[in-house]
Protein backbone atom coordinates (compact mmCIF):
# COMPACT_ATOMS: atom_id res chain seq x y z
CA UNK A 1 0.00 0.00 0.00
CA UNK A 2 1.02 3.74 -1.27
CA UNK A 3 0.16 6.33 1.24
CA UNK A 4 1.62 9.45 1.27
CA UNK A 5 4.02 10.12 4.19
CA UNK A 6 2.00 13.48 5.49
CA UNK A 7 -0.97 11.09 5.44
CA UNK A 8 0.42 7.81 7.05
CA UNK A 9 0.09 9.30 10.66
CA UNK A 10 -3.26 10.74 9.89
CA UNK A 11 -4.41 6.78 10.14
CA UNK A 12 -5.17 6.15 13.89
CA UNK A 13 -4.67 2.66 15.30
CA UNK A 14 -8.31 1.21 14.52
CA UNK A 15 -10.65 0.22 17.16
CA UNK A 16 -12.94 -2.71 17.01
CA UNK A 17 -14.22 -3.65 13.14
CA UNK A 18 -17.64 -1.89 12.69
CA UNK A 19 -17.37 0.37 15.56
CA UNK A 20 -16.72 4.05 15.52
CA UNK A 21 -13.26 5.35 16.37
CA UNK A 22 -11.37 8.11 17.02
CA UNK A 23 -10.12 11.42 14.22
CA UNK A 24 -6.83 12.48 14.72
CA UNK A 25 -5.73 15.78 15.16
CA UNK A 26 -5.84 17.90 12.21
CA UNK A 27 -2.01 18.83 10.53
CA UNK A 28 -0.19 21.72 10.58
CA UNK A 29 -1.13 22.14 6.53
CA UNK A 30 -4.96 21.56 7.56
CA UNK A 31 -4.84 25.16 9.43
CA UNK A 32 -4.37 27.07 6.56
CA UNK A 33 -8.00 25.64 4.94
CA UNK A 34 -11.04 27.49 6.07
CA UNK A 35 -14.40 25.40 5.54
CA UNK A 36 -17.51 27.59 4.75
CA UNK A 37 -21.30 26.37 3.45
CA UNK A 38 -23.06 28.40 0.87
CA UNK A 39 -26.74 29.36 0.55
CA UNK A 40 -27.39 25.72 -1.02
CA UNK A 41 -25.48 23.87 2.15
CA UNK A 42 -23.07 22.52 0.20
CA UNK A 43 -19.50 22.78 1.96
CA UNK A 44 -16.26 24.12 -0.14
CA UNK A 45 -12.61 24.21 1.44
CA UNK A 46 -10.33 27.22 0.66
CA UNK A 47 -6.80 28.33 1.48
CA UNK A 48 -5.25 31.64 1.20
CA UNK A 49 -2.09 29.82 -0.75
CA UNK A 50 -4.75 28.77 -3.59
CA UNK A 51 -6.82 31.61 -4.16
CA UNK A 52 -9.56 30.87 -6.43
CA UNK A 53 -9.47 27.49 -5.26
CA UNK A 54 -12.88 26.08 -3.52
CA UNK A 55 -12.45 22.79 -3.07
CA UNK A 56 -15.99 21.04 -2.94
CA UNK A 57 -16.51 18.62 0.20
CA UNK A 58 -18.58 15.28 -0.15
CA UNK A 59 -20.50 14.53 2.88
CA UNK A 60 -21.35 10.92 4.10
CA UNK A 61 -23.68 12.25 6.74
CA UNK A 62 -25.28 15.89 7.78
CA UNK A 63 -22.07 17.02 9.77
CA UNK A 64 -19.56 19.75 9.35
CA UNK A 65 -16.79 18.80 7.59
CA UNK A 66 -13.23 19.09 9.09
CA UNK A 67 -10.18 19.27 6.99
CA UNK A 68 -7.32 16.99 8.47
CA UNK A 69 -4.74 17.30 5.72
CA UNK A 70 -3.30 18.77 2.55
CA UNK A 71 -0.36 17.28 0.58
CA UNK A 72 1.30 17.81 -2.91
CA UNK A 73 2.92 14.53 -3.92
CA UNK A 74 6.41 15.68 -5.15
CA UNK A 75 6.03 12.87 -7.41
CA UNK A 76 3.34 15.48 -9.44
CA UNK A 77 5.57 18.66 -9.31
CA UNK A 78 2.82 20.35 -7.53
CA UNK A 79 0.17 20.17 -10.25
CA UNK A 80 -1.86 17.89 -7.38
CA UNK A 81 -2.99 18.52 -4.06
CA UNK A 82 -4.66 15.97 -1.75
CA UNK A 83 -7.00 17.31 0.71
CA UNK A 84 -8.22 15.21 3.35
CA UNK A 85 -11.30 15.57 5.14
CA UNK A 86 -13.27 14.11 7.94
CA UNK A 87 -17.17 13.78 5.80
CA UNK A 88 -19.35 12.18 8.10
CA UNK A 89 -20.66 8.96 10.27
CA UNK A 90 -23.71 7.67 8.39
CA UNK A 91 -24.93 5.33 10.86
CA UNK A 92 -25.58 2.92 8.45
CA UNK A 93 -26.22 -0.98 10.39
CA UNK A 94 -23.06 0.21 12.04
CA UNK A 95 -21.35 3.11 12.75
CA UNK A 96 -18.56 4.44 10.07
CA UNK A 97 -16.42 7.18 10.55
CA UNK A 98 -15.42 8.37 6.96
CA UNK A 99 -12.11 10.24 5.87
CA UNK A 100 -12.05 11.19 2.15
CA UNK A 101 -9.04 12.49 -0.29
CA UNK A 102 -10.48 15.35 -2.46
CA UNK A 103 -7.65 14.78 -5.34
CA UNK A 104 -7.28 18.04 -7.03
CA UNK A 105 -5.72 19.43 -10.10
CA UNK A 106 -4.21 22.70 -8.61
CA UNK A 107 -3.62 24.14 -12.07
CA UNK A 108 -7.23 24.89 -13.27
CA UNK A 109 -8.73 24.12 -9.45
CA UNK A 110 -10.62 20.73 -10.67
CA UNK A 111 -11.67 18.17 -8.42
CA UNK A 112 -10.57 14.86 -10.05
CA UNK A 113 -12.05 12.69 -7.20
CA UNK A 114 -13.14 12.10 -3.80
CA UNK A 115 -12.65 8.44 -2.68
CA UNK A 116 -12.71 7.07 0.71
CA UNK A 117 -9.11 7.76 2.59
CA UNK A 118 -10.38 5.48 5.69
CA UNK A 119 -13.53 3.39 6.99
CA UNK A 120 -12.99 2.93 11.09
CA UNK A 121 -9.26 4.30 10.94
CA UNK A 122 -9.05 1.41 8.31
CA UNK A 123 -7.72 2.75 5.06
CA UNK A 124 -8.39 2.07 1.77
CA UNK A 125 -5.56 0.61 -0.64
CA UNK A 126 -4.23 3.88 -2.34
CA UNK A 127 -2.07 2.98 -5.26
CA UNK A 128 -0.01 5.86 -6.89
CA UNK A 129 1.01 5.71 -10.62
CA UNK A 130 2.46 8.56 -12.94
CA UNK A 131 -1.59 9.51 -14.51
CA UNK A 132 -3.70 8.15 -12.45
CA UNK A 133 -4.34 7.17 -8.53
CA UNK A 134 -5.76 3.34 -8.07
CA UNK A 135 -8.01 3.06 -4.73
CA UNK A 136 -9.47 -0.34 -3.46
CA UNK A 137 -12.00 -0.02 -1.21
CA UNK A 138 -14.31 -2.24 0.61
CA UNK A 139 -17.15 -2.58 -1.98
CA UNK A 140 -15.45 -1.82 -4.99
CA UNK A 141 -12.47 0.43 -7.05
CA UNK A 142 -12.17 3.87 -7.68
CA UNK A 143 -9.39 4.97 -10.32
CA UNK A 144 -8.28 8.73 -10.76
CA UNK A 145 -7.19 9.77 -13.59
CA UNK A 146 -4.37 12.85 -13.20
CA UNK A 147 -3.74 15.28 -16.01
Amino acid sequence: MTVLPVMAGLVAAAGAAWAQCDLPAPSWEAGNWEVFQTPDYDYYASSPEYPGLRVRLDLDAPVTPRVLDFATPPRYGGRVGVLQYFSGDPGTSYLVTIVRNAVVDLRTGETLGMPVYSEDCEPADWQWYDDRVVVEMSYGTDVIELS
